[in-house]
């Protein structure tokens, strides 16, 4: 302690910061008693201005247009001067909405008007998206944030009209507990960080300070390329990106289920306006996790998507050093490896162009599986540790992205076909095995849930007759060898409005770098190791260049295949999937490359290889933070519509999700009444009333298996599948109650989840046994 006093005497500056710092925590911490903040908006709290179209009294806020009134300006209601303390608030709004009173559809997509919140003096405190009060509810609920340090004094809450009936019955703000908790951590790690930054950069001089600063280097270099790949998260807003709308749903929506209970989560009941969706059974969700369970400490959404973008960039950084740092046994040719991979132009289209999250996630352990190929190959006795990354990136890809993963298994096969002789060894044949069995292992609570589920339910991504029309997906030469792309645009035929779709400026001039060290290895017959290795990726990385041109006759494959084969081959939908698996190889070419240059040759191509990538990548990044649209992206309303789910690969073959848009049972009798509907934390509550014989009801769910039925008393119905593939109840005659359904996944999946959680403990144990065992100083 007396050093650390003796520490802030010496530096003043760093002293006043800590006591600005301990002063913001303990603000926050003394903000984490108390109860919760609610506010409670009556109809009579909002302005009337319109009193020949509108009237408020205690029943609501009632608008409805019927004299025709027409102007210009929107038609607005506003509460005014609402004084609200710093946090974050769950927001229900109570009405009636009916956009076409003469001719009522009850749907999703007709909203009467909308609400929304804004501060005039402090703008930028208040984080609120537009909410839009549809037809087919009766109660919405969003969420709020009053920024920290915020006295918000003049809150609005403005309902905006269209036409039709609206009605608001009330509005209630109740701010959220723990989102006080999270805040007041995330001011901790911030701080601490920022902390520990300036005392290893700064607390020592001399020798000993100049000792450390050169140790900082490597991970300053590191932390530098992350930040670099991460400019455009450091904004407000999400930059447009095709599949965003679709993770963010997936990231809501798991989120949601985490609150309710289902872990690991298999289907999303909340999704599609409440009818469920089995995406998490198809597509692995296992490192949503991170945004998920940071939305539910009621962070805004977008900012538990940046931070899971920085994450895998940052994973994708390390990953890349410690795998090329390996493979080449430098330090040096590791970082530069990790660069040219993490700011590769391919990876950021991924990134921010394509918001791809499955495939940029698996392109993180591309390295691994090649520092696993690397190491089977080059050892006459595999052992744990040359095999251990092989299983651990296809693992993660399997638990990421199974396309990615089936890319990266068909180069394996033919490197395997490729290398026969070497594979047969007996050592190398069993280290596969270990490897492909322990990545099973570590896969199998995702796995085979995953195939028992896919020969069970006839998902429409299974239909035969949906082959993947590639070729028209293929690049033309123009844009693969392009140097920059722009940002933006689609894969369509022609190149006018496509996006980037190149390994860019650095990996290009790495490519030429290759030809040129593998012609000068052959006229000087070189048998350095690396040269060896320079064939190979080199090889490999023209392959993948080839197979992602228009010019490769994919579409010719179901014509002399047949449909079947068509469809495998058709699966991973678009060529130009193969420049992931060419990004890495082309970046394994170039350090490959360096290793056979002189020295002196070598570093002057790695700072232009350098240099390049950085042109490369801020170019890239300038292009998307200019020409991409932006979105707020706060909350994700899973009720605002049918389009977050892309091409609904993962419906049931039968149903259309156009028919989310209306949410209602449908009883099959008149003698059949319906009392309530609704759906609480994934459980659906149906209360009917039966004044006849048996008769059936369709709820908005759709049967993907699994759900049961029972009502307050315990007794079960049985679950049918009806028009739309919606789940169908059969109510005995004169019967009347309260039914529950609710999904549960299998108890025997719990098998395949303790399987997955035996094989990670074991990869724990043998790694810590042979690190241990590595320690140990042999005795005599």
């Amino acid at each position: 302690m007396k050093h650390f006093i003796a520490f802030c005497r010496r530096n003043r500056l760093f002293a006043a910061l800590l006591a600005a710092e301990l002063a913001v925590v303990c603000a926050l911490a003394a903000g984490l008693f108390g109860a919760p903040y609610k506010l409670a908006l009556t109809p009579g709290d909002f302005t009337n201005t319109l009193p020949d179209i509108a009237a408020a009294d205690d029943d609501g806020l009632k608008i409805w247009n019927q004299i025709g009134y027409h102007s210009d300006d929107p038609m607005t209601f506003s509460a005014d001067n609402i004084a609200l303390p710093s946090g974050a608030y769950e927001v229900t709004v109570r009405y009636f909405s009916c956009q076409t009173p003469d001719a009522p559809t009850f749907n999703m997509l007709n909203a009467a008007g909308s609400l929304t919140f804004a501060s005039e003096r402090s703008p930028a405190a208040v984080t609120f998206d537009t909410l839009q009060l549809d037809d087919c509810h009766r109660s919405l609920t969003t969420r709020l944030w009053v920024g920290f340090g915020a006295r918000m004094q003049d809150l609005t809450a403005t309902v905006t009209y269209d036409q039709g009936q609206l009605y608001i019955y009330s509005i209630t703000l109740t701010e959220q507990p723990i989102y006080r908790a999270a805040r007041l951590l995330c001011f901790l790690v911030l701080f601490a960080a920022a902390d520990a930054a300036l005392l290893l950069l700064f607390a020592h001089v001399g020798e000993r300070g100049a000792a450390r600063r050169r140790a900082l280097r490597l991970p300053l270099a590191l932390a530098g390329i992350t930040l670099l790949a991460c400019l455009p998260l450091f904004s407000n807003y999400l930059y447009f990106g095709h599949d965003l709308e679709f993770h963010m749903q997936r990231i809501a929506a798991m989120a949601a289920e985490l609150s309710y209970g289902q872990f690991p989560v298999r289907l999303t009941t909340t999704t599609l306006n409440g009818y469920g969706y089995a995406s998490p059974l198809c597509y692995c969700e296992l490192f949503l996790l991170l945004p998920a369970l940071l939305y539910n400490l009621w962070l805004p959404l977008r900012t538990c998507y940046q931070v899971y973008l920085f994450a895998v960039t940052l994973a994708t950084c390390l990953i890349a050093y410690f795998s090329f740092a390996k493979i080449t046994a430098s330090r040096r040719l590791g970082l530069l490896g990790a660069l040219l991979y993490t700011l590769s132009a391919y990876r950021l289209t991924c990134v921010y162009t394509r918001a791809a999250v499955g495939e940029f996630t698996a392109m993180a352990f591309f390295p691994l599986v090649l520092l696993g190929l690397y190491g089977i190959y080059t050892s006459d006795r595999p052992r744990f540790g040359d095999w251990l990354p092989m299983t651990l990136g296809m693992a993660a890809m399997v638990q990421s992205h199974l396309l990615s993963c089936e890319l990266t298994a068909l180069l394996l096969i033919l490197f395997c076909l490729l290398r026969l002789r070497e594979t047969f060894r007996p050592a190398r044949l069993l280290a596969w095995g270990k490897a492909a069995l322990l990545a099973v292992g570590l896969s199998a609570w995702y796995l085979f849930p995953f195939f028992i589920s896919t020969r069970s339910i006839p998902f429409l991504v299974n239909r035969s007759d949906l082959v993947g029309k590639l070729q028209k997906h293929g690049l033309y030469a123009v844009q693969l060898f392009s140097f920059f792309g722009t940002a933006g645009g689609s894969s369509a035929e022609g190149t006018t409005h496509d996006m980037a779709l190149t390994p860019g400026l650095p990996l290009l001039l790495a490519l030429a770098l290759a030809f040129y060290c593998l012609w000068r290895a052959q006229a000087r017959g070189d048998t350095h190791p690396a040269a060896k290795h320079l064939y190979t990726a080199t090889g490999f990385a023209v392959l993948t260049l080839v197979l992602s041109l228009h010019a490769f006759p994919w579409d010719f494959v179901e014509g002399w295949f047949g449909p079947a084969v068509g469809k495998v081959v058709g699966m991973f939908q678009f060529p130009f999937r193969f420049l992931s698996l060419g990004t890495l190889l082309l970046c394994a070419a170039a350090l490959f490359a360096l290793q056979l240059l002189p020295e002196r040759r070598a570093a002057l191509a790695a700072a232009g290889l350098v240099c390049a990538a950085l042109l490369t990548a801020s170019i890239t990044e300038t292009n998307i933070m200019s020409a991409q649209g932006e979105s707020s992206y706060a909350t994700y309303n899973q009720n605002a519509t049918i389009n977050s789910v892309g091409t609904a690969e993962y419906l049931i073959d039968g149903a259309s999700s156009y028919e989310a848009i209306w949410a209602q049972p449908k009883p099959a009798s008149d003698d059949l009444h319906l009392v309530s509907y609704e759906k609480r934390e994934g459980v659906a509550y149906v209360s009917v009333e039966n004044d006849g014989g048996e008769a059936a009801i369709s709820l908005p769910i759709y049967n993907y298996g699994n759900y049961y039925a029972a009502d307050e008393s315990g007794t079960p119905f049985a679950i049918t599948s009806g028009e739309n593939m919606r789940i169908v109840l059969t109510v005995p005659a004169g019967y009347t109650g309260t039914i529950h359904v609710r999904y549960h996944a299998p108890g025997y999946w719990r098998a395949f989840e303790a399987l997955s959680a035996v094989s990670l403990l074991g990869v724990i144990g043998c790694g810590a046994f042979t690190r241990r065992k590595r320690r140990t100083p042999a005795t005599v």
